[in-house]
């Protein structure tokens, strides 16, 4: 048995998983990619990425984006974790010839990687679906490498309100947190340099759009847009804290650490 709290924890993170799992069945998830990837390009463009940077994201789907980034990384190596074994295999399916790149099954909370790794870490429209963003943000410091950085962006935060009626059509209760709330979250947590910015939204839209689940009309999708999606940033520290000297432990590469 475990604690009620962790037992809620392990409820939600369930929910989610099965709510993915049917999306990734549906045969609708391409919708992510062309929703997300004009508002995650200008992401990528201020993400500093380096040819041989290790980058991992957190709620990869199906992949879409770890893609993109695999080929910016050519000389590093991109990971992809999602709570969905759907998603994680429509992932794998999809992206048989990208050597530098793996997913596998693993959530915020409890991420299936050694600490200190990853120079850049990523989540795009995930983090509002963690069930506890408190025990993510821990192992976001854990399995970043120092220097690294961290970019979450998401649509559904407290300012705004064009998105908020989301939570109606999943069908259980997800984090609504303001856009200061998440920086501090990740201040608590030990990073530092935290920022905050609304990227807008560019991607026209039709006269003739139709509503539907995500807005009720062009006008709200256009509010939505102007309003912007929310790019929280931070760094962890160059230096680990002053401690005892260890001897130096050897940093196996990236794809030896799951063999």
């Amino acid at each position: 048995m475990h604690p009620p709290h962790e037992q809620k924890r392990l409820d939600h993170e369930e929910k989610v998983r099965e709510m993915f799992n049917r999306w990734a069945g549906s045969g609708n998830v391409a919708e992510m990619e062309q929703q997300h990837r004009p508002v995650a390009e200008k992401m990528i463009a201020r993400m500093d990425l380096a040819a041989n940077d290790s980058v991992l994201e957190v709620g990869c789907g199906e992949g879409w984006l770890c893609r993109r980034l695999a080929g910016i990384c050519s000389e590093g190596a991109v990971v992809g974790i999602d709570v969905s074994e759907e998603m994680v295999n429509l992932a794998r399916s999809q992206s048989a010839d990208a050597g530098n790149l793996m997913f596998a099954v693993g959530a915020a909370e409890e991420i299936p990687w050694a600490e200190d790794y990853f120079t850049r870490l990523v989540s795009v429209e995930s983090a509002y679906y963690w069930s506890s963003p408190e025990r993510a943000a821990r192992e976001l410091f854990r399995v970043t490498a120092y220097g690294g950085s961290v970019h979450l962006l998401m649509s559904y935060y407290k300012e705004n309100p064009h998105a908020h009626h989301w939570q109606e059509h999943v069908g259980f209760p997800f984090r609504l947190m303001s856009e200061g709330e998440w920086a501090e979250l990740l201040t608590t947590f030990g990073f530092q340099q935290v920022a905050t910015e609304r990227i807008v939204d560019e991607t026209p839209v039709p006269d003739d759009y139709q509503p539907d689940v995500h807005w009720h009309s062009r006008q709200e999708k256009l509010a939505f847009q102007r309003t912007g999606i929310l790019l929280v940033r931070a760094k962890k520290p160059d230096l680990p804290p002053p401690g005892p000297i260890e001897p130096a432990k050897e940093k196996k590469p990236l794809f030896e650490i799951l063999r």
